[in-house]
């Protein structure tokens, strides 16, 4: 399990359709459920030489005219890490909670798709060349 904390970017609706996202996510601030594998982790993505995994939303997406009661969609776009992109897509789920939007999302990744190497450290018994992206973001409306 990795964590990136330090996220950003934005999203654009216009009328019932999210026409645009933009998500950054700053890799060197991966940590793992166990401190002794963080610089494991960063190594094996590159931290220092990728620092960011971006996905951006390639089509439009209809949310329907009862978004504001919650969404469940798929995200189709193109995600990067460690400098490489490639299309992926995104079961999302999306729900305004007083005034915030909150989305939550994941999606299956292979490591060797992004040219990344298994992680290895001694206190792991075993790795897989797959793992799960999900993430949580809450989005508040730019003035």
């Amino acid at each position: 399990v990795g964590r990136a904390p330090e996220l950003s970017g934005s999203i654009t609706i216009e009328g019932t359709s999210l026409t645009n996202t933009n998500i950054e996510a700053d890799m060197s601030t991966l940590v793992t459920n166990d401190s002794r594998r963080d610089s494991r982790a960063r190594g094996a993505l590159d931290t220092d030489g990728f620092p960011t995994a971006t996905f951006v939303l390639s089509q439009p997406i209809d949310l329907g005219d009862n978004a504001a009661e919650g969404v469940s969609v798929v995200a189709l776009g193109e995600l990067t890490i460690h400098g490489i992109t490639r299309e992926a897509q995104f079961e999302i789920a999306a729900q305004i909670l007083d005034g915030v939007i909150v989305v939550t999302g994941s999606t299956e990744i292979v490591f060797s798709d992004f040219d990344v190497e298994v992680p290895s450290a001694p206190v792991v018994v075993s790795a897989e060349d797959h793992g799960q992206i999900e993430f949580q973001l809450l989005l508040t409306k730019q003035a």
